[in-house]
């Protein structure tokens, strides 16, 4: 009985502490999720499928543009409609934002962040290129890094990653206030923990 007692005094203590603290530790766990870009001239720029309003081909084509790198590798399997698919989407605004066709180069079948870095990688070796920026949405770039940094282990390809800002969420402050923005950062924080499980451990 008193073990019992002290299990539920202890529970209720942690969540009042939780509750009290809650705007140290809630803040922290969208923080967590974006990393220091730190985009380094390159090869290539890898531009990751799933953007929302185009965020990560317009933060690409900046790097291209300031000469980062010289082509563009965009990565995404996935279809927007029965006849639109989401690369297609991402090299046209490439185009109109001013970036040759010739310095434009797809990778079409993945479906996953760990598929970017799978397919990509294979790309990158047959094209004998040596160094790659990794572009994606700030919120993403934690599991992206864990990802690309695994897959491409003992491959010689040098990664830098650079994050482009979520036209949907201008900040994730307070988000545990806002449903969208609960949806974003929980659900990332999910696959950020199956990802670790299943391709680290």
């Amino acid at each position: 009985m008193k073990k019992r007692k002290a299990a539920v005094i202890l529970v209720l203590s942690i969540i009042l502490a939780a509750t009290f603290f809650r705007d140290s530790w809630l803040p922290a766990l969208a923080e967590h999720l974006a990393i220091q870009e730190n985009a380094t001239p390159s090869d290539v720029i890898i531009v990751l499928g799933g953007e929302r309003k185009g965020e990560r081909t317009e933060r690409a084509v900046k790097l291209y543009k300031e000469g980062y790198a010289p082509q563009l590798l965009f990565s995404d399997g996935t279809d927007l409609s029965w006849r639109i698919r989401s690369v297609n989407e991402m090299t046209a605004l490439a185009k109109q934002l001013g970036v040759p066709e010739a310095s434009i180069y797809i990778e079409d079948r993945s479906r996953s962040t760990y598929e970017n870095a799978l397919f990509t990688k294979q790309i990158l070796l047959d094209k004998g290129w040596k160094s790659a920026i990794i572009v994606t949405t700030n919120w993403h770039s934690r599991r992206t890094k864990m990802v690309f940094e695994k897959v491409f282990e003992g491959s010689g390809v040098q990664l830098s990653y650079a994050a482009a800002a979520d036209k949907v969420h201008n900040s994730l402050d307070k988000w545990w206030k806002d449903p969208e923005k609960q949806q974003t950062v929980l659900t990332e924080w999910a696959k950020l923990i199956v990802y670790w499980i299943k391709y680290l451990m």
